[in-house]
C-alpha cells in the first residue's frame, strides 16, 4: 500500500498543542481521505473521498509498520502516525532544499553537515569538501542523497527528542 500526503497546507500561527492542517490523503494513487487538525491537541480527522475505509488502512499499516514506542507504552502504527511521519518528511525536504540556497549539504559517516557557500559555487565548495573529506556525499542536486540526508535528520531528532 503507497501512502501519500498531497495539497498540504500547514497554518502554523493556529498550531497551539497539534499541527493545525489540511491535506488530501491518498491510498495507491486514488484520494481517499481528507485529512485535517485544528491544533487544538486534537486528534487528526480523517474524512473518506474514495473506497478505502480508515479501518483497512491502519489495518494494513499495523502490520507493516513498526509501532510506536513511547516510554514503557507500544501503540500500533495508524494512519495518524503515518500521516505526522509523512508531514515531518515534507517539512524537512523543504527546510533542506531552501538550505541549498546558502550552504553545501554533505553525508559524511552516517550525519549531515553544512557548509556556507559565501557567494562561491556549489562545485568549488563541494570540490574543496571532498579534498578534504572524499568520503563526503554531496546533497544538493542529488534527490537520492536528499532523501537519506532526511532519513538521518529525521532519526536524530527521534534519537534526541523521542519520537
Amino acid at each position: 500500500m503507497h501512502i501519500e500526503l498531497r495539497k498540504l497546507k500547514i497554518i502554523a500561527a493556529l498550531s497551539e498543542e497539534t499541527a493545525c492542517y489540511t491535506a488530501e490523503v491518498w491510498v495507491d494513487g486514488q484520494r481517499a481521505f481528507l485529512a485535517s487538525n485544528h491544533g487544538h491537541g486534537a486528534a487528526d480527522m480523517f474524512h473518506p473521498v474514495g473506497q478505502v475505509s480508515e479501518a483497512n488502512v491502519d489495518a494494513w499499516l499495523a502490520d507493516n509498520r513498526a509501532p510506536t514506542r513511547i516510554g514503557d507504552t507500544v501503540l500500533k502504527h495508524t494512519l495518524e502516525f503515518e500521516v505526522a511521519a509523512l508531514m515531518t518528511r515534507i517539512e524537512e525536504t523543504k527546510r533542506l532544499r531552501r538550505a541549498f540556497r546558502t550552504k553545501l549539504v554533505v553525508i559524511e559517516a552516517g550525519k549531515v553537515w553544512s557548509y556556507p557557500l559565501k557567494g562561491r559555487s556549489v562545485a568549488a565548495v563541494a570540490s574543496a569538501v571532498q579534498r578534504q573529506k572524499p568520503a563526503a556525499r554531496v546533497v544538493n542536486d542529488d534527490e537520492a542523497a536528499l532523501e537519506a540526508a532526511i532519513t538521518i535528520m529525521i532519526a536524530a531528532d527521534e534519537l534526541n527528542n523521542g519520537p
